[in-house]
Parts: structure tokens; C-alpha cells; sequence
């Protein structure tokens, strides 16, 4: 019982991700974005030297420099350029822009580790059942490695309620981003650029792709009872001078329930249920 859930779950898994991997993404944010970003933080270091209206300095007078507004200026320069001073929503709007800006130019790599299985309850003809998919779904997960399309996620829509903490700071000429997402809990059906975790990394969304991939069988998804929650999801980017993401990390657990999960062969009269069971698998996408 247990072998049939670990290969259920991994099919789910594997046959999905590959699929978002191949969807087209939302639509992006343009580098507008960032070029506005851009000018607004340049607005606020210029603001504290700019003259104010219907004043100016003649030629011939003598410009008087107070040293102690001229501290101050400075100062505030290296708060308003420094990503670490940068506001929740600041840090976040590079990021789109950022994204953005890269998507039409990397392929990022997604790998699944699965860590855990367990089966309460089932019956049927379960060894048997075994033995007919236990090669096709080793194959497939042989294939779990595969490379996709820009950057992840629906950055577009991502914001700053979506998660539980965001820094950024420079290393060296990079402004690496760290954000930390709020857990996220999916049912069978779903969106997989929605959400807390599907804004910022992408979610396994609608897993009844699972059923056109596995056409020798059919599977009750509709009757089952099955959630998806995404834990620990990070977000790790290292961004340079150009506004470019040259370098990337993207990572959940995501912990699936499966209840009342019937699997029955086309052709022959053979079939079981998974009555209760669970299973998570690491999910890691990686950019350079």
C-alpha cells in the first residue's frame, strides 16, 4: 500500500510540474517598471539638492556650502541608495521589475526530491495493480529533472502581503532578495501562479493533468479527497547593476493528502483505493 501511494504521489508530482514548466506564464510586468523605480529613487536622493522654485545662483555670486546640510544630503543619499534601507514595497517592485526585465532570456531548472510516505488505509488488488506501473512511473521519475522557461512564478501579481519576511542588501556590485512566502493550502484544482507561494514560485495547480498522461488507467480525482500545502517556501535571487537576475533559488515542501483515491486499470478488471494517506517532496528551481 504504501509503494502505491509513493508512485500516485509521485505521478502528481512529476507529471504536473512538467507540465507547468511548459504553460505559457501570466502577463509579465514590462521593464517600465523598473526604469519607474529607478526615477523615483533618484527623485527622493536629488530632492535634498535641488533648488527650490524662483531660486538659482547667479555667476557672479559665491555659492555658500553649509557643511552640515551638506552631511546631511550625503546621509540621506546612502539611505535611499542602500537595498537594505529600501521599503517592503520597494524591494518588492525591483523584484518585478527585475523579473520581468529577465524572463524573455533564462531557462531555470526545477529537480523534486520525495522525502516521505504514508498509507493508513486501502484495499483492492493492490500488488498486482503495483507490478502493471511501477516501470512507467520509475521512468517518469527519472525525468523529474527538466529545464523551464524564464523565471518562475506569477511575479506579476506578487505583493507584500504575500510574505512573512523580505530583505534585501547588497554583496558587492549585487542586490541579492530574500523573501520568505506565507504557507499556501491547494485543493485538486487550482491555479498554479495563485496564491501566496504560486505569486512568488508557482504551485502544482490543476493536478488532473495526471489523468491525460496516464491514459491505461482510470483515476478518481473527482471522488478523492486530496490538499496540497506548501511550507517553507524561499525566494533568493541575486540581481546586478543592470537590473538582471543572474543568479536564483526558488524552494517548498509541498505535503499532499490523499483520501478515498481509487485507481482502476482501462482494460482488465483491476483496481484499488488508497482510503488515507500522505506524502511530501521537496520542489527546487534554480537559476545558474
Amino acid at each position: 500500500m504504501k509503494k502505491l501511494l509513493y508512485l500516485l504521489t509521485a505521478a502528481i508530482m512529476v507529471f504536473t510540474f512538467t507540465a507547468c514548466g511548459n504553460e505559457n506564464k501570466p502577463e509579465e510586468q514590462t521593464t517600465a517598471q523598473q526604469e519607474e523605480f529607478s526615477e523615483e529613487l533618484s527623485d527622493v536622493v536629488n530632492s535634498s539638492t535641488t533648488l527650490p522654485e524662483n531660486e538659482s545662483t547667479s555667476e557672479n555670486e559665491t555659492e555658500v556650502t553649509n557643511p552640515v546640510e551638506e552631511e546631511s544630503s550625503t546621509e540621506e543619499e546612502i539611505v535611499e541608495t542602500d537595498p537594505a534601507k529600501w521599503t517592503d514595497e520597494q524591494i518588492i517592485e525591483y523584484y518585478k521589475a527585475a523579473a520581468a526585465k529577465t524572463h524573455p532570456h533564462v531557462k531555470s531548472v526545477q529537480t523534486m526530491t520525495l522525502k516521505e510516505l504514508e498509507v493508513n488505509e486501502g484495499d483492492g488488488l493492490l500488488g498486482t495493480l503495483v507490478e502493471m506501473i511501477t516501470p512507467f512511473f520509475v521512468s517518469a521519475l527519472e525525468k523529474n529533472s527538466i529545464e523551464i522557461d524564464g523565471i518562475t512564478g506569477g511575479y506579476s501579481n506578487l505583493k507584500v502581503s504575500d510574505a512573512k519576511s523580505i530583505k534585501a542588501y547588497k554583496s558587492g556590485k549585487y542586490t541579492v532578495i530574500e523573501m520568505t512566502m506565507k504557507e499556501q493550502t491547494d485543493g485538486k484544482y487550482a491555479d498554479q501562479f495563485s496564491g501566496t507561494v504560486g505569486h512568488a514560485i508557482t504551485v502544482l495547480g490543476d493536478i488532473s493533468v495526471v489523468e491525460k498522461e496516464l491514459p491505461q488507467f482510470d483515476i478518481g480525482l473527482d471522488e478523492a479527497d486530496i490538499s496540497l500545502t506548501y511550507k517553507n517556501p524561499i525566494l533568493r535571487v541575486k540581481i546586478d547593476e543592470n537590473g538582471i537576475i543572474e543568479s536564483g533559488e526558488w524552494s517548498y515542501t509541498v505535503f499532499v493528502k490523499i483520501a478515498n483515491l481509487r485507481v482502476d486499470a482501462v482494460r482488465i478488471p483491476l483496481g484499488a483505493t488508497v482510503k488515507t494517506g500522505y506524502g511530501s517532496v521537496d520542489y527546487r528551481i534554480v537559476l545558474n
